[in-house]
């Protein structure tokens, strides 16, 4: 594995702890709001993955 590699890992590791730190202290302070935010960013995530899927990511033809 290169040196790149490693700091990248790293990078998203850290990156991971500090949002998942974050999301649990709004929890924290703010429930109901921070509950409806994540809730709609999920949402949100789900439509554009269900789209983007869709919309041709993949070029394979039917069997038949």
């Amino acid at each position: 594995m290169s040196i790149k590699q490693k700091i990248a890992r790293k990078a998203v590791k850290s990156t991971a702890k500090h949002t998942a730190h974050g999301a649990t202290a709004k929890l924290k302070r703010n429930p109901l709001r921070a509950t409806a935010l994540l809730g709609l960013g999920a949402v949100l995530g789900a439509a554009a993955g269900f789209f983007l899927g869709r919309s041709g990511g993949s070029t394979a033809e039917p069997a038949g």
